[in-house]
């Protein structure tokens, strides 16, 4: 029997050593590679950050700033202003006095009561702006001097020396029958006749289209803290006296929103009364296709359009059509900080 065979280990060969050299010399080899790019990486990185700091620092040295996102939201003219009046048909500007100065005006019928009844008395004057539109150019310099009083007393007023309608632009407007009166009434766009049938002067004037400039400049204003103690939910108010005007801005103030979404109160006046018939008949479209032929179709159309407020559970506006044109005049200077 021959002895059992002794299995032999094979010596591990020459060949096998210089393939692990070999493995060794090829990682190191990627190490390196993967190294010098992540430097290269990290070096043309801050190359592109230099350079792009240098361009925002340059840019701000001369006054060039990168520019802003479409997102960014832009400033409103109603921003800091907790309460809002709109004293749209200004005239004298004597409504922003009934609720700044209350107690200097005991004759308002109705105005004065409407501002104790909807904002509450006594008030802080600092809590409440006033945007006042007058298109009248012989006010003009009286609204400039109340902004400039106001201002002094810390109270805010602005005058839109422009006409309210349902577009931007110009339009031919109409002195009345008291043109020469210090006080005049009556500045339409729709009554090319005087009360007593003369031709009126006429005076092309700035409008604005209602309906969008309150969206865009009150609707979403910022709040600021409230100064009175008697505190209330923010409102917006308006007084609407445009002169025949209103059938263009009312449809307008409708069908945008703008009016439920953002009058609490209104107030003023529908021009279809028994003096009012030089305003006739009146186009409230454009293109002409829709004419209100006489007073009786005026006061249909407005009652229709009022209705529509009463009827809709969404819209928060509340309305009064009393007309207060107690003080055609003003019998007071001014204010002044005492």
């Amino acid at each position: 029997m021959n002895p059992p065979m002794q299995l032999q280990r094979p010596a591990r060969s020459a060949t096998v050593t210089h393939t692990n050299v070999s493995m060794q010399m090829s990682n190191n080899k990627m190490f390196r590679f993967f190294f010098l790019l992540l430097v290269s990486f990290a070096i043309l990185s801050f190359i592109l950050q230099r350079s792009i700091l240098s361009k925002v620092t340059n840019g701000v040295e001369n006054n060039v700033l990168p520019t802003k996102s479409t997102n960014q939201r832009q400033p409103k003219l109603a921003d800091g202003c907790y309460h809002v009046f709109l004293d749209v048909g200004a005239n004298i500007g004597i409504h922003a006095r009934f609720l700044f100065e209350p107690d200097l005006y005991p004759d308002s019928t109705t105005s004065v009561a409407a501002f104790a009844r909807e904002f509450g008395y006594p008030r802080d004057n600092r809590d409440y702006c006033v945007f006042a539109f007058e298109p009248n150019p012989k006010f003009k310099q009286r609204h400039l001097d109340m902004e400039k009083a106001f201002q002094a007393m810390g109270w805010r007023y602005t005058p839109i020396l422009a006409g309210a309608s349902n577009a931007d632009g110009n339009f031919t407007f109409f002195h009345s029958a008291f043109e020469k009166e210090p006080w005049e009434t009556g500045f339409s766009a729709t009554a090319s006749k005087t009360l007593y049938g003369h031709d009126a002067i006429q005076k092309n004037v700035p409008i604005i289209r209602l309906a969008s400039w309150i969206q865009k400049e009150v609707e979403g204003r910022r709040l600021p803290k409230q100064h009175s103690n008697n505190v209330s939910e923010p409102k917006v108010i308006m007084k609407l006296d445009v002169e025949g005007l209103e059938f263009k801005v009312f449809p307008d103030l409708l069908t945008t929103g703008a009016l439920c979404n953002n009058i609490y109160f209104l107030m003023g006046e529908f021009h279809y009364a028994a003096g009012n018939h030089n305003y006739y008949p009146m186009n409230v479209t454009s293109d002409g296709k829709h004419v209100l032929k006489d007073r009786k179709e005026g006061k249909k159309l407005a009652t229709d359009m009022l209705h529509l407020i009463d009827v809709t559970d969404t819209c928060m506006t509340r309305y009064s059509l009393a007309d207060d044109e107690s003080y055609l005049t003003d019998p007071h200077d001014l204010p002044s900080p005492k």
